[in-house]
């Protein structure tokens, strides 16, 4: 099996953090080649943390976020010679189990095209932090078309809407079969005990990290340990984390703008554990 794997980077700060390094070299245990591409202002010190785990690490213009980098690397490969091509980023830590693992049980699922986790918000679609497509998919006029129309949008809103969502939905549409390894509708008890998970058919990497992590995802969003988007207890994420053997000080984040919290939600948010220290440093 020859796998061609595109890793799209961003980092604040301008660095590789070490929790990047760690999955590209997971990664290229299972991928005959890597092109890591990089929208953050890196030097080549920083390039060269990469390179011994990659093909090609170069950097871009930011624009277009993940499917501005995925559309450069892709329309300046050769497909030809490869079996799958793999899209996947640098917004999760991971893996926290052997990729191995799934890669084996998506061999026995008959799709085309297949992501670790799928939701239901805006449409169904597989989440695009890891997409796997077949030869099949790549190869045809319908993956050729959806990248022509790709464009370099800096609202990342309007780029999950269009091309996140759009892509599952635009090849459904051309005829092919799309799985998740870990679909959201297995998540949850039957009815009507499922009816009191709020969020169920949205984003279950946002609302139900420890779920996913159970249920064998390999990843835990970086957005949720550094934002916590969902307001779910970090505690028990970092715990699930943990149990998976992970370490812990490959958990560092950069340093976006943080929002000013109000002394009510604080209270609340200690008393619940969601907000822990969010880099190495301070745990």
């Amino acid at each position: 099996m020859k796998r061609l794997a595109i890793y799209a980077h961003y980092d604040h700060q301008g660095e590789v953090k070490p929790y990047v390094v760690h999955y590209l070299k997971a990664l290229s245990e299972h991928c005959a080649m890597i092109v890591f591409v990089s929208t953050a202002t890196l030097s080549a010190e920083e390039l060269a943390k990469v390179e011994p785990h990659c093909e090609a690490a170069s950097t871009k213009a930011n624009a277009g976020f993940d499917f501005g980098m995925w559309k450069q690397v892709i329309e300046q490969s050769d497909l030809a010679e490869c079996d799958e091509l793999v899209l996947t980023n640098s917004s999760v830590f991971g893996p926290l189990s052997p990729l191995g693992e799934m890669f084996e049980k998506m061999k026995t699922v008959s799709c085309d095209f297949w992501g670790v986790t799928d939701n239901y918000e805006l449409d169904w679609h597989l989440q695009s932090y890891f997409l796997v497509f077949r030869r099949e998919v790549f190869a045809s006029e319908a993956f050729a078309a959806f990248w022509r129309t790709v464009l370099p949008y800096e609202n990342k809103r309007q780029v999950i809407r269009s091309y996140e969502v759009g892509l599952s939905c635009h090849l459904r549409e051309a005829g092919f079969c799309g799985e998740a390894y870990v679909p959201v509708d297995g998540l949850f008890p039957p009815w009507p005990v499922g009816l009191l998970y709020l969020h169920k058919r949205g984003n279950p990497t946002r609302y139900y990290p420890v779920r996913c992590i159970e249920h064998g995802m390999p990843f835990v969003k970086v957005e949720v340990l550094r934002d916590n988007p969902g307001r779910v207890g970090l505690k028990r994420v970092y715990r699930a984390v943990e149990r998976q053997g992970y370490d812990r000080d490959l958990i560092v984040f950069d340093r976006p703008v943080q929002q000013p919290m109000s002394l009510g939600r604080r209270v609340v948010d200690g008393l619940l554990g969601r907000n822990l220290p969010r880099d190495k440093s301070a745990s």
